[in-house]
Formats: structure tokens, C-alpha cells, sequence
């Protein structure tokens, strides 16, 4: 009974086995789980509800940060464009000139000093979050990507809402989930609801929302996935319904063409040239931020020269600045012309790279809706210049060519129909979205096999990968997979006793326990077998004698690979699962196995 064992510690006690090398220290130390709630909760919900109601959570949560980065926005906009500007009155049509200047460098010291994750897009820092992060992204990205992305947009920065409201949305899942102790697949999908509840919230595309998880952020779909995002977006688009109205965010009705079967050569045309612009528009992005990130100047230093050259290109075109959606509604409704349409294709393109390579904080999402309006717009007129019989309105071009930029950007053609089916309000025009969709986002991937979000993450060595193709025995804990059939036995049974109750049950492994309860070891269904057929003393041999001399342990917060890797090294089928140095139960090859399966 009183038998001293040696227990082998060669796993990490405390939670950090579970992240990857490359998560900060910080990061860590916040990946603290409070007062076990999720464990408690655990005891009176099946699991499944209980992820359901942590994503309603977030969702809401996400939703209300939505109208709050939505009237930040608006906030900042008044801020620079009534009082800045009329500050700068005496300088005439050059008084937008330094609101850029002004905004671009308050940003860059923002993420500099504050959150350098809150640079750039939002969505790329997301995915690299969920690849090499362990999902986990620190609270304070919320306020500081906020703040600077709604003052890079307010000051006339062009960049879109989308990324940020993506990685505030995703901040706010990972870090109640972080906050909870779950496991990673959990915060995983924590930030995916977050990001797509931003979506649905801020574009009042609940659908969208859905599909920009799945096949964006997660990049995999599932029951589990799609059900808790599903979750999310329609409480976060609600939300967004109360404050912003139940209508759609373009407010231009988009003029349809009279179905012609010749239509749809017009329509392969727009597809095919709206995925060559995506791949431009990649290509374009970041060799502005390398040019950027050549000049050897201080961080701030260039974030005024990337204001100079928006703010003198707003001088004399207004209409790059911000999201520019107001611009998109005139492309559709034909109120810009042919030139015009050109030029500002043109400068959006060169102004939305300049604010990111900069330091800017803002999304691409929305540039990229306002390129495919000027493109589609363009080929529209002159497809009307050209053959003016044909009875075709380029308004409509205008509307479905921003559905093939962006699917071909981010090589995400369900989302681009759903999401421009739902910020239309059309459903005539589902069909020319769906080819435009599909053909462009063929072009672009055949050019390039990286997306807008993820070439990033591979400039900066981040293997993505592993994102796409998920290795859930890396995404699984050992305490998710925690067999619940095994049985407890008291130390001072016989081998006929512990027999008896094992033939009783399908368990393959059994707890050892002494006197006060406490869990000595483990002994499997074949070992107690095997001593009964080999031996005399089925009725004098204890289950204390039949505990190995040396434990192996593992902390509950390892992974099943790391769990399948010791057992080979080792040699054992089994190993004593523990939390805080207790022993909590055991897990065998064929549990790893059954949790794998299940995932």
C-alpha cells in the first residue's frame, strides 16, 4: 500500500506544451484559465450546446464591436474632414492635402509601440494567429486595431473595414476562449465566429459572414464549424439590424440587363479580366510595401511620405479617399464616365497600396469592391461604345465585376457571391456572379497560388499550410480525448476482483487507487488478464503489485501527437494523464485513436 513510486516528469507541467514556439511570452502568460468555468460548465451541458452558447457570446460581442468601430469611423471622418480641414481653410483645395499626412502618422506610432499586430490588413494577422499562434491574440489588438483603423479610414486613408472588424471580432473570440482555458481547436473556431460575426454585423451579410469564416479564416468546413459560426453571424447581423436598418450596404439599385444569351460572353470576358486585375492588384500591394520597407528611413518617416503621396493624389481626386463606397453606388448607377472610371481604377489601386505599405491599418476587402466597380464600369462602356444596339447597362457589369476581384483576390468565390448577392439585395444578377466568381477566381489561382491575405504569411515564413491542411492530432488535447469507461480500482483488490470488473465494462485501462482516493497508476485490461491466465495467485496478487516501478505521465494540455510520440518512444500503450502534477485519469493509443476519428 505504501509503495513510493517514481513518476517521470518529460512533459511540461503548465499550459505553454500546448502553443507553439513561436507565441510570445506575453501571449502566454494571458492563456490563464479562470476559475475551471468551463470544466464546471462541462458538468451540466453536453459540449456541443456549450460551444453553441460561447459563440452566441461572441457574436453578440463581435456585433456590438461592429457599430462601435462603424461609429468610430464615422467619429474620426467628422473629426478631420469638418474640424482638421477647417483648420487648414487658408490653404483652399489643398487643405485635405495634410489629413493623410496627419492620420498615417498617428497610426504608425500606435502600432509601433502598442499592438504591431494591428498593422496592415487584420486578416492575415488572424490566419497567422490560427497557424502558428494557437489561436491566441492578445485582448489589447481589440482597442488598438480599432482605434488606428478607424483613424487611418476617418483621415482619408484608403483602405476597407473588413480586416479590422475581422480581427476585432476574432480578438474578441480568442480572448474569451484564451480567458475560458479551452483547448486550441476551440479558440480556433472562437476566432472564426469572431470574424465572420464582424462581417455579418458590418455588411449586414449574415451569410457572407458564414462563408468568410469557413472558407477564409478556418478554411474547413464541418458540422461543429458551421453550426457555431452560423450561431455567431446571425446574432451579430442582428445586432447590426437595430443600429444600421435591415438594408443592404450598397444602396445602388443595380440596373439588369434584359437576359441575352450573348450576355454571357460579356459576362466570361468581365471574369476572365477581373481575375487578371486581382492577381495585379496582389502583385501591386506588396511591391509597394517592399519598396516601402527598402527606403531606409525611421517607421514614422515613412508613414508621412506615404501620407504626402495619398493626400496629393486626394488633392486632385477626392474619391480614393476612405472605403469609398459611395463611389461604387455611382459606378452602378452610371453616374461616372468612362475616363474617370479609368483614372480612379487606376489610383485606387495605387493609393489602397501605399496606405498599407506605410504602416496604414485598414482592410483590402473594400479597395478591392471599388477597383472591380471601375473595371467592370470601364468594359461595360465600351462594350456599349462598341455595340450600341445591345441593349446591355455597364451598371450592372460594374456590380458583378466586384464579386470576380475579389473572389479571385482572395481566391474565395462562395464567399464573393454570397457576399455581393447580399450587399446588392439582388438576386437577378446571381447568376452573372457566379460565373464572373468562378472564372476569376480560376484566373488568379492558376497565376498565383497564394491569396491577398495569405502571400503575407508567406513572405514572412509562416508555414500556412498546416492551416489549410489542419493536423488535428496537433489540435486535439489530451484532456479533450480523456476516455471516460475507465474504470477506478482499489489498490488492495485481488487480480480475480479487478477481473470481475473489467469483464463488467469495455474498458481497456483501469485507475489504481490507495485508501484516500488518490490515483496511484494505471494497469491495463490485458495485464490483469494475462496475470490471471499465467499465474496461482489470482486471489493474493493486489493491484498495487502490478503497478509499473516507473510512471509516465502526460499534462492534460499536451496534444495527442505529442501523447502517440511518447507512447512510441517509450514503448508503453498508455500513459497517466495529470493537471497541476494530479492525476486525472489515463489515455491509451486506442483512445487517441477514437478522438481522432471523432473530430
Amino acid at each position: 500500500m505504501g509503495k513510493k513510486l517514481h513518476v517521470v516528469n518529460e512533459v511540461g507541467q503548465d499550459q505553454a506544451a500546448f502553443f507553439s514556439a513561436q507565441v510570445t511570452a506575453e501571449k502566454r502568460k494571458w492563456y490563464q484559465p479562470r476559475l475551471g468555468f468551463h470544466a464546471w460548465l462541462k458538468k451540466f451541458l453536453p459540449e456541443p450546446i456549450i460551444l453553441l452558447l460561447y459563440a452566441l457570446l461572441v457574436g453578440i460581442i463581435g456585433g456590438f464591436g461592429a457599430v462601435g468601430f462603424r461609429r468610430l469611423i464615422a467619429l474620426f471622418k467628422s473629426l478631420f474632414f469638418t474640424d482638421v480641414k477647417g483648420a487648414f481653410a487658408p490653404l483652399g483645395h489643398f487643405d485635405v492635402f495634410l489629413l493623410p499626412v496627419i492620420g498615417l502618422f498617428i497610426v504608425s506610432f500606435m502600432v509601433q509601440y502598442l499592438a504591431p499586430e494591428a498593422k496592415g490588413h487584420g486578416v492575415p494577422e488572424v490566419m497567422a494567429a490560427i497557424a502558428e499562434e494557437g489561436s491566441i491574440i492578445r485582448p489589447r489588438v481589440v482597442v488598438i486595431k480599432a482605434v488606428s483603423s478607424a483613424l487611418c479610414i476617418g483621415s482619408g486613408g484608403s483602405v476597407g473595414r473588413e480586416g479590422p472588424i475581422v480581427q476585432i471580432g476574432s480578438a474578441f473570440g480568442s480572448s474569451l476562449g484564451a480567458y475560458l482555458g479551452l483547448p486550441e481547436r476551440y479558440l480556433r473556431l472562437l476566432v472564426g465566429c469572431g470574424a465572420g460575426a464582424g462581417i455579418a454585423a458590418t455588411f449586414n451579410a449574415p451569410i457572407g459572414g458564414v462563408m468568410f469564416a469557413t472558407e477564409v479564416i478556418l478554411n474547413s468546413f464541418t458540422l461543429q464549424n458551421f453550426t457555431a459560426v452560423v450561431i455567431s453571424c446571425v446574432a451579430a447581423a442582428g445586432i447590426g439590424r437595430i443600429f444600421f436598418g435591415n438594408h443592404a450596404t450598397l444602396t445602388a439599385t443595380v440596373p439588369v440587363s434584359s437576359p441575352h444569351f450573348s450576355y454571357y460572353f460579356i459576362y466570361i470576358l468581365v471574369g476572365l479580366l477581373a481575375g487578371l486585375w486581382g492577381f495585379v492588384y496582389i502583385r501591386v500591394l506588396y511591391k509597394i510595401e517592399d519598396w516601402f520597407n527598402a527606403i531606409p528611413w525611421p517607421f514614422w518617416s515613412k508613414a508621412i511620405l506615404g501620407g504626402v503621396i495619398v493626400g496629393g493624389i486626394g488633392v486632385a481626386f477626392p474619391q480614393v479617399f476612405g472605403v469609398g463606397y459611395t463611389w461604387v453606388n455611382a459606378a452602378i448607377s452610371n453616374h461616372i464616365g468612362l475616363t474617370m472610371m479609368f483614372v480612379l481604377l487606376i489610383l485606387k489601386l495605387l493609393v489602397t497600396s501605399v496606405t498599407i505599405g506605410a504602416g496604414g491599418s485598414g482592410g483590402v476587402f473594400s479597395p478591392g469592391l471599388y477597383q472591380g466597380s471601375m473595371l467592370g464600369g470601364v468594359i461595360g462602356l465600351l462594350v456599349v461604345q462598341i455595340f450600341p444596339h445591345s441593349g446591355l447597362n455597364p451598371g450592372m457589369l460594374a456590380a458583378i465585376a466586384m464579386a470576380g476581384v475579389f473572389a479571385g483576390s482572395a481566391h474565395a468565390p462562395v464567399t464573393s457571391i454570397i457576399m455581393l448577392f447580399e450587399m446588392t439585395g439582388d438576386y437577378k444578377i446571381i447568376l452573372p456572379i457566379m460565373i464572373v466568381s468562378v472564372l476569376a477566381a480560376t484566373v488568379t489561382t492558376t497565376m498565383s497560388k497564394e491569396t491577398i491575405y495569405t502571400l503575407k504569411l508567406v513572405r514572412r515564413g509562416l508555414d500556412f499550410y498546416r492551416l489549410r491542411q489542419p493536423d488535428r492530432m496537433k489540435a486535439i488535447t489530451v484532456g479533450d480525448a480523456l476516455a471516460t469507461e475507465h474504470l477506478a480500482l482499489d489498490a488492495n483488490l485481488t487480480v480475480r476482483q479487478a477481473w470481475k470488473r473489467f469483464a463488467e465494462t469495455n474498458a481497456w485501462f483501469a485507475h489504481v487507487r490507495d485508501e484516500k482516493g488518490v490515483v496511484m497508476g494505471s494497469v491495463a485490461r490485458a495485464q490483469v488478464l494475462e496475470t490471471m491466465n499465467q499465474t496461482d495467485g489470482q486471489d493474493t496478487i493486489k493491484m498495487e503489485e502490478l503497478l509499473p516501478k516507473t510512471i509516465h505521465r502526460i499534462d492534460e494540455q499536451a496534444t495527442l501527437a505529442e501523447a502517440l510520440d511518447k507512447m512510441h518512444t517509450l514503448d508503453v500503450t498508455y500513459l497517466l494523464v495529470v493537471r497541476k502534477q494530479n492525476p486525472i485519469g489515463v489515455i491509451g493509443s486506442s483512445d487517441i485513436i477514437h478522438a481522432y476519428k471523432e473530430e
